[in-house]
């Protein structure tokens, strides 16, 4: 293999299932994740246009270790195996190319793991073949001849492992099925004088009978020669995911029985509703290497076809908890996204830190971390509102690779937090900062009440300030109604929620911990930035909020950045206008397809 290809390509061994398994890998992007070296020019296609490409040694093949009893192996290790690579690489869900005898499993992997599946694209063997018959093929035939304990080992074992490699490379490159007469072995069809194929160097040759040096064929032929007759049919199982089909039209095995059938007469898409089938005409068994540039442009087009939508997460704000976002979240939902709203610790069903005075600014942004990591998230969308809009800002500056984009509602980022000393000090974020005030003023009254109250004021458009006969409970009473978007049955959930935990932690993170967050210098977001304002909302009115927003000076930390006014919004526009605030956040996904 090439120098340049060698330093691209990233080796990792992992423990699986009892085994050390050889993993080849090569990009850092998140787009999605695609016997290694065979993989070589799409590794590093995939790589280059954003995707992370991992491509597995099977157990028994390779660099990966050898299972204690290969004659033990059976069918379902390969798909148990592809399972916990992807759990050992954090790697939630995955596109699968498959080739020869791992396509069977990257179909199978498919029907029983669809949550874990982004689609299938498999070279030289189509769906449905379990269960093939050859019957009507002569004996002399390969599959035949080594599915037999021992006969292709005493065949093989006249030569040593690189004329081997070399044969079948040879063998395997022609239209023909490769088929000995009654008096030959299979090594016999092809002789030293045979050249390689001319898409196959002897560098590959080496790389290749380096790798089997290392394995030996003790294992591959077990699996699959000798092991996938237990792969069940399909049965009626339908794929939920988009699969592609390539097939050389001189690839030997479009001769086998049964095969060019199940191409062409219809059968495969009563199980793949959503199936695309390419033929090339020259293509040969190992297509992706004999025509690796084709094979790239096919297998990019199809990921580009299929983009990984990614997750989405909805950062609160207060009086808010998970339960605010419950409109945005079936909406991407429903657009096919992953949606995730925590509860801030401290929060609704969240545990309580054991010291909320100690809350920390960076807790938020540490947490958010830990939220993508425990759920396997490799990067996401961040949609933050009110203070929840502070950590989403800092966490895309922090962790730009882990963030495909932010929107944020109702609070713009670079704000200098000295204008709030310009407003009285009846201003409810002064009052709620000294610690005590706002406990005794909320402590007045129920949680519903409390809760009631301040949605009531934060739906206003002026900013809630107290005389200095007055605390801010003062400023609404039980005759004030509702915001007409706010339901009593809403009213019912936040309160049920405050009262589990109460106001001692979220009085802490925000009012009297923000202050620790730090000014946003000279930062530059890396991902698009996307701000929407309602003009309503009493923010609007604090000192420097419109002037950041119309002054430019947010352009200058993020090059790609979107503001939207929502003339009637008020400061919690996603429950007020849910449906338009819905399109706004899907328009920006779209706008910025995952880089899954």
């Amino acid at each position: 293999m090439a120098t340049a290809e060698q330093q691209q390509i990233e080796h990792v061994h992992l423990p699986v299932r009892g085994l050390t398994l050889h993993v080849a890998q090569a990009g850092k992007g998140e787009l999605g994740t695609v016997i290694w070296y065979s993989w070589r020019h799409q590794m590093l296609a995939v790589a280059a246009a954003g995707y992370r490409a991992v491509a597995p040694d099977w157990r028994g093949y390779g660099l990966s270790d050898q299972p204690p009893e290969p004659e033990a192996a059976a069918y379902d290790d390969l798909i148990e195996d592809l399972l916990a690579i992807l759990d050992a690489l954090a790697v939630p869900k995955a596109f699968l190319v498959g080739k020869d005898f791992g396509a069977m499993p990257a179909y199978d992997f498919a029907l029983r793991h669809p949550n874990r599946t982004c689609g299938v694209m498999c070279l030289g063997i189509p769906l449905g073949t379990a269960g093939l018959s050859f019957d009507t093929l002569p004996e002399g035939f390969y599959i035949l001849r080594w599915a037999q304990p021992g006969r292709a080992e005493a065949d093989f074992g006249k030569y040593d492992v690189k004329r081997v490699v070399r044969t079948i490379y040879i063998l395997f490159s022609r239209s023909e099925i490769p088929i000995a007469k009654e008096n030959q072995e299979i090594m016999d069809l092809a002789d030293l004088s045979t050249p390689l194929p001319e898409w196959f160097s002897e560098e590959d040759l080496d790389v290749y009978s380096s790798l089997y040096e290392n394995s030996g064929f003790r294992y591959p032929l077990q699996m699959p020669y000798r092991s996938l007759h237990q792969r069940k049919p399909i049965g009626d199982a339908k794929f939920q995911v988009p699969v592609f089909i390539v097939m050389g039209e001189k690839d030997y095995v479009f001769k086998f029985p049964g095969i060019e059938s199940a191409m062409k007469d219809g059968t495969m898409e009563k199980h793949a509703p959503n199936i695309k089938i390419t033929y090339i005409p020259e293509g040969g068994h190992f297509v992706q290497e004999q025509f690796p540039d084709y094979v790239n442009e096919l297998l990019l087009g199809f990921l580009k076809d299929h983009p990984v939508l990614g997750t989405v997460v909805f950062l609160h704000g207060f009086p808010e908890i998970w339960y605010s976002w419950r409109h945005q979240m079936l909406a991407v939902a429903a657009a096919g996204y992953r949606a995730v709203a925590p509860d801030w610790r401290g929060y609704g069903l969240s545990d309580q830190p054991p010291e909320p005075e100690a809350a920390e600014y960076d807790d938020l942004v540490e947490d958010l971390l830990a939220i993508l990591d425990a759920l396997a998230v490799p990067k996401a969308f961040l949609v933050g509102k009110d203070f929840g809009a502070m950590p989403a800002y800092s966490f895309a500056l922090c962790h730009p690779n882990r963030t495909c984009g932010v929107m944020c509602l109702g609070i713009p980022f670079g704000v200098n937090s000295s204008s709030l000393n310009t407003l009285p000090e009846g201003f409810y974020i002064l009052r709620w900062a000294q610690p005590g005030r706002a406990g005794a003023d909320f402590g007045k009254y129920d949680i519903r009440r409390v809760v009631r109250t301040i949605y009531i004021l934060f739906s206003r458009n002026e900013i809630p300030i107290a005389k200095e006969d007055q605390e801010i409970m003062d400023l609404a009473d039980l005759s004030t109604p509702l915001p007409e978007w706010f339901s009593e049955e809403d009213l019912d959930v936040y309160s049920s929620l405050y009262e589990k935990s109460g106001f001692r932690y979220p009085l802490q993170m925000p009012y009297r911990s923000m202050h620790q967050n730090k000014p946003i210098g000279d930062a530059k977001f890396q991902v698009p930035v996307f701000v929407v304002m309602g003009e309503k909302d009493y923010v609007f009115n604090i000192p420097g909020i419109e002037s950041v927003m119309k002054d430019g000076s947010m352009e200058k930390h993020a090059p790609d950045l979107k503001i939207t006014y929502i003339p009637e919004g008020s400061h919690f526009v996603q429950e007020q206008f849910p449906e338009f605030v819905n399109e706004l956040l899907l328009s920006f996904l779209k706008d910025h397809p995952m880089a899954v």
